[in-house]
This record gives structure tokens, sequence and C-alpha cells, in this order.
């Protein structure tokens, strides 16, 4: 049976994998948008269409980081990486309804951007540091003294 960090470590991970994929369906709906207009007029509706896959991706990501969080708990990894999966999920919690306002107030969509790679970045250094052998509170190798 895998141990809980085990377990933390290929979630971790899995995250990250999905928050890529994330961005990549966020510019699928753009560029779709883009190239559907193109050709004829088209609707609201068929903008949200091009974006379905990246808000059910999305929903998915807020459940994991969810998930993350609880192992983190429940499995007694340390306060440093309960902290930090607690921060990824609220970050992912303000995405999410950054997603839900930005609908309605598009400028707030700019926000809804840099806040992705925000979980871009802490989704990448959490994965980076499980499997690098190390966690949030790892501490820092120390180089060698210089030779006199």
């Amino acid at each position: 049976m895998p141990s809980v960090r085990a377990t933390f470590r290929w979630l971790s991970a899995i995250l990250f994998i999905l928050v890529v994929v994330q961005v990549a369906f966020a510019a699928f709906g753009a560029f779709d948008a883009v190239h559907r207009a193109d050709k004829v007029a088209i609707s609201k509706k068929t903008i949200e269409n091009g974006f379905n896959v990246h808000g059910a991706v999305g929903t998915l990501i807020v459940i994991l980081m969810l998930v993350l969080l609880i192992v983190a708990a429940a499995g007694r990894l340390g306060p440093a990486l309960v902290k930090f999966s607690g921060g990824i999920f609220a970050l992912g919690v303000i995405q999410y309804l950054l997603g839900l306002v930005s609908t309605s107030a598009p400028g707030v969509g700019i926000l809804h951007g840099v806040n992705a790679l925000l979980i871009f970045s802490a989704t990448g250094l959490l994965a980076h540091r499980t499997w690098a052998g190390g966690h949030a509170s790892a501490p820092r190798a120390q180089a060698p003294p210089a030779a006199a």
C-alpha cells in the first residue's frame, strides 16, 4: 500500500499537469472563438462552448486541490505542506470565483490570468519539491566554504 507521502507526491504531480493542460484549454477556447468568428457571426453560446472543457477541468482542479489539502492534513505531513496545500486551495477557490465574475466584468479576467500564473508557479514548485525529496520546509543546501 502506498504511503501517504507517496500519495501526496503523485497528487501534486497530477495537479501540476492538470494546471498546464488547463492553460492549453483556455488557449483553445480563445482561438476557437477567433477561428469561428472568421467564418460567420458567432453567438455567446458558441464562444462559451469553446471554454466548456476549460471550465470542467477547472472544477476538477479545485476539487483535487482540496483532496491535496486533506491528504496533507490527515496524513500529518507537517505544517509546511498543510499551509502550502491550503494556499494552493485558496488560490483555486479565488480562481473559480474570478472565472465566474469575469463573464460579467471582463476587466476581472486580467486577475483570472494573473492568478492562473500564481497557481502554475505554486503547483509546479510543490510538485518539484515533493519529487526532489524535499518539501516546503526543507532546508536549502549550502555551498561548501571557499578554499583559501
